[in-house]
């Protein structure tokens, strides 16, 4: 038996380390407080690229959310496969086989609505030139740079002409607006809500100019984990949060306030130690755990604060240990410091119940780009 504080397994030798594992009490807590911060999933567009499973997708749709955000087309593939309504590509498509990939999944999932998302005039041609071939019409958001500079177009500026363009195309449908500002980190919740109602503001009034044209704009789905409930509580606003779901060193060390729990960890067992010097080598690799935040940052070992990350390597984590190290074959649990990427790490997570039994498998379904 391992066991700290509420998170158990009661037997971690039926698990090849390292493992992901997801803990079913924390995972229901979360998508509950998810929904219960802005009063219901209904204006939700919930990020799949923490979890990339399934059967999470399903029971987000059961607890009401009203769609999904997707950055791949397996992600989108997979939320279709799902159940979902509604589903975004937040990812500008310019290769023309991934366009008519998409259009295959429209055409399969024709009960939904799933939408591209387009900047430059590019994508808005590159999508047109497919839904003329098919003669199918094919939905689109403009997606819109608030900040982050890595896509979109400028709501100030290319935007109009960018929406006017998606409009005007015969077997193209304008859906409305996607913004992501994924640049705003605020730890306090005052600096957080003011940097979301600016952005809130420039867009209602891009909306708003656009409706003034006679070009509707049905929709705006902007944000991510920190700035979500802002946009959800506004109107005709979507929130799209996606770390959320499963939480993780970041949000815990920036958001402090906010009710989620870890979700998921990764199961690891030290397979060596050396007293004299104060430290434990574990099995947590770089292929065991994401390794975009910086060493320091990149996992904590829980139940143990102390214990800290000094080297990495393919598949070893060495970490310094205040005290006694533990018994060489011990078993620990990590919070990844950043879940997303430590997902991808994995073919699928084992379902832990609050008595620390293995209850399940969720495949990570759409793990793969393809």
């Amino acid at each position: 038996m391992i066991e700290q504080g509420p998170y158990r397994i009661a037997n971690p030798d039926g698990l090849e380390t390292p493992a992901m594992v997801v803990f079913q009490q924390q995972l229901d807590h979360n998508i509950s407080s998810l929904c219960e911060m802005v009063g219901g999933g209904d204006n939700l567009m919930v990020h799949v690229k923490t979890h990339k499973a399934e059967v999470i997708a399903r029971k987000q749709l059961a607890a009401g959310i009203a769609g999904f955000k997707c950055a791949t087309l397996k992600e989108l593939e997979m939320v279709l496969e799902a159940g979902a309504s509604e589903a975004i590509l937040a990812y500008p498509m310019v290769q023309r086989v991934k366009i008519e990939r998409f259009a295959e999944l429209c055409a399969r999932f024709s009960q939904a609505h799933a939408y591209a998302t387009v900047g430059e005039f590019r994508h808005v041609e590159a999508l047109a030139e497919v839904a003329l071939d098919r003669q199918q019409v094919l939905r689109a958001m403009v997606d819109l740079d608030v900040g982050m500079h890595r896509t979109g177009v400028r709501p100030e500026g290319e935007a109009e002409e960018t929406y006017r363009l998606l409009h005007s195309s015969q077997w193209l449908e304008a859906g409305g607006l996607h913004a992501y500002d994924g640049h705003e980190h605020f730890s306090d919740s005052i600096g957080r809500e003011a940097a979301a109602n600016q952005h809130i503001e420039v867009l209602q009034a891009l909306k708003d100019r656009l409706e003034a044209e006679s070009m509707p704009c049905p929709r705006i789905v902007a944000g991510g984990s920190f700035s979500f409930p802002y946009y959800a509580r506004a109107e005709g606003f979507h929130g799209s949060p996606g770390t959320v779901v499963y939480w993780d060193l970041n949000g815990t060390r920036r958001l402090k306030d906010w009710p989620f729990q870890y979700a998921a960890l990764v199961l690891c067992q030290i397979v060596d130690r050396y007293p004299d010097q104060g430290t434990v080598t574990t099995d947590l690799g770089v292929k065991s755990i994401a390794a975009d935040p910086p060493l320091e940052s990149r996992v904590q070992i829980l139940g143990h604060p102390g214990a800290r990350l000094i080297l990495q390597n393919e598949e070893h984590g060495v970490f310094t240990w205040p005290g006694d190290p533990p018994e060489l074959g011990g078993y620990l649990l990590a919070v990844p410091g950043h879940v997303c990427p430590t997902t991808i790490r994995y073919p699928g997570s084992y379902v832990i119940d609050a008595e620390g039994a293995v209850v399940d498998y969720y495949p990570h379904t759409a793990r793969d780009r393809q």
